[in-house]
């Protein structure tokens, strides 16, 4: 069947496995190390490696790594777009998307912060598989990430941006060029590089989640909100003019509108340095459990309880 695409005006705004259900990993039981991690040291946000310095040329590393950001040229565009150069405006997306839709692209050139948030929803039948998702996201379900079990969610902000902002894959995170790391502060690294709209856009993935019945506080949230934008700042500081982006999304993956409420007021809260200029989207799933734990449980259902309650 073919997965149903839904636009709805807001005022803010990934193989399945058919094995039995079982609960939570110790890794993925917890809040996400990687997403809990200031300094971004994580499985989902692994601190850039020297092999990822050894592959970026001298000469480039000895570019100015202050010069502004530029819109991407054609001849990039031919190069690092290859398999996902044009969006055809396809509203076809593995479950069903709600939200602000097709509005980041008006933010991307603002030096001001904003938080948006949207619903993408899950239904019982639907698969996450290669031939469910759009080339981008085809290319992302076979690429290994730098670490950790965030495949999924980096798959799904990647069909998320395509399918609403029109975005375009240009790098995925092992392939982004950043100067040799350094002890002047994390050296983090920036989970996907898209275009959107003619413009490089950085984008680092997320999941604010815990499984039942343990909660999260907003000193929980504000750990994984804080520690990410301070990686995104870091990251953006270390790129390479070549891979430069113009601004970031952080793309916040949640279980409930409450999650997003905590995530919207801790972010308010947050020194305006912190904030940045960042774009904060926020998606609520239903049924999409497999996003946040393993083994995936079907789409259409929630990660189990802890003891399988």
């Amino acid at each position: 069947m073919s997965p149903r695409f839904a636009l709805l005006a807001l005022a803010l705004l990934a193989s399945c496995s058919d094995a039995p259900t079982a609960p939570p990993t110790p890794a993925d039981a917890a809040l996400d190390a990687a997403d809990a991690s200031p300094a971004d040291a994580s499985p989902d946000a692994a601190l850039d490696a020297p092999a990822d310095a050894s592959a970026d040329a001298p000469a480039d590393a000895a570019v100015d790594a202050s010069a502004d950001a530029a819109p991407l040229d054609a001849a990039d565009a031919a190069t690092d777009a290859s398999t996902d150069a044009t969006w055809d405006g396809s509203t076809e997306i593995l479950g069903t998307l709600r939200g602000t839709c097709g509005t980041l692209r008006a933010m991307l050139t603002s030096p001001m912060p904003s938080l948006v948030r949207g619903d993408l929803t899950f239904a019982a039948g639907e698969r996450y598989e290669r031939a469910s998702l759009s080339p981008g996201g085809q290319r992302m379900f076979d690429t290994a990430n730098a670490g950790g079990s965030s495949t999924e969610s980096e798959v799904i902000s990647t069909e998320v941006l395509h399918y609403c902002e029109g975005a375009s894959l240009l790098r995925t995170e092992t392939e982004i060029r950043y100067q040799p790391p350094d002890d002047s502060g994390a050296n983090t690294i920036t989970d996907i590089l898209v275009e959107i709209d003619g413009m490089r856009v950085g984008v680092s993935v997320t999941r604010v989640y815990r499984p039942a019945p343990m909660t999260l506080t907003d000193a929980d949230v504000r750990t994984i909100v804080e520690g990410k934008l301070v990686g995104i700042n870091r990251s953006s500081m270390r790129v390479l003019p070549k891979d430069r982006w113009v601004k970031q999304i952080l793309h916040v993956f949640v279980t409930s509108d409450a999650i997003a409420d905590q995530v919207e007021r801790v972010w308010s809260a947050l020194p305006a340095a912190t904030r940045a200029d960042t774009i904060v989207l926020v998606t609520v799933t239903h049924g999409g459990g497999f996003i946040y734990c393993n083994p995936d449980p079907p789409l259409g259902t929630e990660c189990p309880a802890l003891g399988g309650g």
